[in-house]
């Protein structure tokens, strides 16, 4: 048991510090920022991690896949694919990004950095998979924490001198990213901004192919299950209607973090017991996955509801209903909860190259919540609309499960091959 909390340790320390960070930033512009300016900053920052989702489907997800389970040369050539087809589609997006925030009002200067911004963190995010999927989890780690060092002490210079802005808070997004890519060293930096290859680009084909493609279709999917409230509410009703349903979201950002860092950690470790066929491993690690979730949900349940009724202006500015802030954080409290059961079953299927089945799974799931938060936006308003995502989350959580439990009866002869190899 000690040596599994010390791998998550390890596994929590970056993301939880770099997260932190940004809860900082997003908590002194939530007390600075008209709610308007707030809600579009919280928007973008919505898109980014996004992206960062699309990035996991067509890029990481892949990696262990390939790694674990292809011929060296197939996995060179794919692995290099990888690296010159996520370099082009991030320089492409610096251009979406900024679209994007110009779209939102944004100055010039602001839709500058925010695009650098996205381009930049989405590399970051191809180069942390690639390090835990090498063995290299330290130069994740380092960068996690290089990324919070500079973005807690950023925030501190904003709050102080009372410069809270866009434009600033861009600028400190953006040298956060850099700093956080200098851990992966020379070597590595070398190879993703030297590799542009137009033959590894087509090369990429056979792991949309084989991959990406229903990967994407699963991101794409669970986005429009978990966040289709946000992108409805905003269109319907405006970024300043969006902004008490950012802050009450602050409330969950500590499970939140841990579901997406535990999952990044442990799929590369479920891939590689799955290769080598110790499907007992895997069911172990799905059950310490599932116990650390839970201990991240109840202990953010009580950090949120300690805030709540100590000190709840500490985090929500007197402009805010309260009451309303309260009761949809009880809502996102619940979809977290169902999300997060049904996370290490999702993780698994992932690690096993079962994209198609999760793709599926999602898109119904999709569906279900993008009629259930617009029915309940007319029906009940804002406030009662998030219980629409509530419902897409559980039909996703039993159809995973349902598709997990298949996976375990086709491949139940793998452990006994691995008991007979262990004796061996």
């Amino acid at each position: 048991m000690l040596a599994h909390i010390q791998r998550y340790f390890a596994a929590l320390v970056g993301p939880v510090a770099s997260a932190g960070a940004q809860f900082l930033l997003s908590l002194i512009l939530l007390h600075h920022l008209p709610p308007r300016e707030f809600g579009v900053f919280s928007l973008l920052l919505l898109v980014s991690q996004l992206s960062a989702g699309l990035w996991s489907a067509l890029f990481c997800a892949p990696l262990p896949v390939i790694t674990y389970g292809d011929r060296p040369e197939v996995r060179e050539r794919q692995i290099a694919a990888l690296f010159s087809t996520s370099f082009a589609a991030a320089a492409v997006s610096i251009l979406l990004f900024g679209l994007l925030s110009w779209v939102l009002h944004a100055s010039v200067a602001g839709a500058i950095l925010f695009g650098v911004y996205g381009a930049v963190a989405l590399l970051r995010w191809f180069a942390r998979a690639y390090a835990y999927v090498t063995g290299a989890p330290a130069r994740t780690i380092a960068s996690d924490l290089g990324y919070a060092a500079v973005l807690v002490l950023g925030s501190g210079m904003i709050f102080f001198r009372k410069d809270a802005s866009l434009v600033s808070a861009y600028a400190l997004l953006l040298l956060s990213a850099v700093v956080g890519m200098l851990p992966f060293g020379l070597p590595y930096l070398k190879r993703q901004f030297g590799s542009l290859s137009i033959a590894a680009i087509g090369t990429y084909a056979s792991v949309w192919k084989r991959h990406s493609g229903w990967s994407l279709l699963g991101v794409v999917t669970t986005e429009a299950t978990a966040n289709s409230h946000a992108y409805i509410v905003t269109a319907s009703l405006g970024a300043g209607q969006f902004a008490p349903v950012a802050a009450s979201t602050l409330l969950i950002r500590p499970v939140s973090v841990v579901m997406n860092a535990l999952s990044e950690w442990e799929r590369p470790r479920i891939a590689a017991a799955i290769a080598e066929g110790r499907i007992g491993d895997v069911r172990r690690l799905v059950r310490n996955f599932r116990l650390a979730l839970l201990a991240a949900w109840v202990a953010t349940l009580t950090v949120a509801v300690a805030l709540l009724s100590l000190a709840p202006n500490l985090i929500f500015p007197p402009d805010y209903d309260l009451r309303f802030v309260t009761a949809a954080g009880a809502l996102f409290m619940l979809v977290a909860l169902v999300r997060l059961l049904r996370t290490p079953e999702a993780t698994v299927l992932q690690a096993s190259g079962e994209f198609r089945g999760l793709a599926s799974v999602t898109l119904l799931s999709a569906l279900v919540s993008l009629i259930g938060v617009t029915l309940l936006l007319w029906l009940g308003g804002v406030l009662w609309s998030i219980a629409g995502i509530l419902v897409g989350e559980a039909v996703s959580a039993v159809l995973t499960w349902r598709l997990c439990a298949g996976w375990r009866a086709r491949n139940a002869g793998a452990v006994g091959r691995s008991s007979q190899r262990a004796s061996g």
